[in-house]
């Protein structure tokens, strides 16, 4: 394989990030380091000046967990990622509210650029608050740069085949059909892609429900003794007993 994995999925990323700048922030926005982590119950987040280069020069983080990518839809990964650029664009030219809660500022850009801020992912949900989804108008600036950057190749293109148990925003119903005059043939073919989720066209992705059993065999058992209250942990079904007290461990259920 002369791919080279690491430089082909950062670079797209960062040619996305610069697309994604100069279309919707009119190239305002600073170079950050785009990293991927699998933080818990986050498709993304923004952190201020949190990396230093060796020349003492300070740059933001924007970070992407790839472990949400499989179970989503292609779009949603530019999603989470102009979501995490409406942050930095307010800490860099507005007024951040306390961490990770997103405010009437920050609603307000998002619906700017075609994106729009929901509680629930769909319409009709809060636009502010501590957790927020989004969806992209219809045929608004956001979706559209989508379908080029589409049409010229550029979407992330390798997936965690252990994908994080969370399904695919399906609130939202993507109806497009020929007598839509807002859209050509192509674009809706390329639409009807956007709104697929990731493993629905990827071969080799472990199922979902393969992760999920997975996840609950790795879990420890907790095991206590009734006389003393001694607690131990380890795998399912241990046959343990209590030195001191002479008595079996008990399997405490949650």
């Amino acid at each position: 394989m002369n791919t080279i994995p690491t430089a082909e999925f950062y670079d797209i990323l960062q040619k996305i990030y610069h697309i994604f700048n100069e279309k919707l922030f009119e190239g305002t926005l600073p170079n950050c380091l785009i990293t991927v982590q699998r933080q818990k119950r986050v498709m993304g987040y923004f952190s201020s000046h949190r990396w230093v280069s060796n020349d003492g020069i300070k740059v933001h983080e924007l970070a992407l967990n790839p472990t949400y990518f499989t179970n989503c839809n292609f779009i949603e990964v530019f999603q989470t990622m102009v979501h995490e650029m409406c942050h930095l664009w307010q800490f860099e030219y507005g007024k951040s509210s306390r961490r990770s809660y997103h405010n009437k500022e920050w609603a307000n850009k998002m619906e700017s650029i075609g994106l729009i801020p929901s509680s629930t992912g769909a319409p009709g949900g809060k636009k502010t608050g501590q957790n927020m989804n989004d969806y992209p108008q219809k045929n608004g600036l956001f979706e559209r740069i989508c379908i080029e950057l589409y049409k010229n190749g550029l979407f992330v293109k390798w997936f965690d085949r252990f994908p994080e148990m969370r399904k695919a925003n399906t609130n939202i119903v993507i109806s497009y059909d020929d007598t839509d005059e807002d859209y050509n043939n192509t674009d809706e073919d390329i639409l009807k892609n956007l709104y697929t989720v990731v493993s629905e066209v990827l071969s080799d992705i472990i199922p979902l429900e393969e992760v999920m059993i997975s996840a609950v065999a790795k879990q420890k058992t907790k095991y206590v003794c009734n006389g003393c209250g001694a607690a131990v942990w380890g795998r399912d079904n241990l046959n343990i007993k209590c030195n001191s007290c002479n008595i079996d461990f008990e399997i405490i259920d949650y």
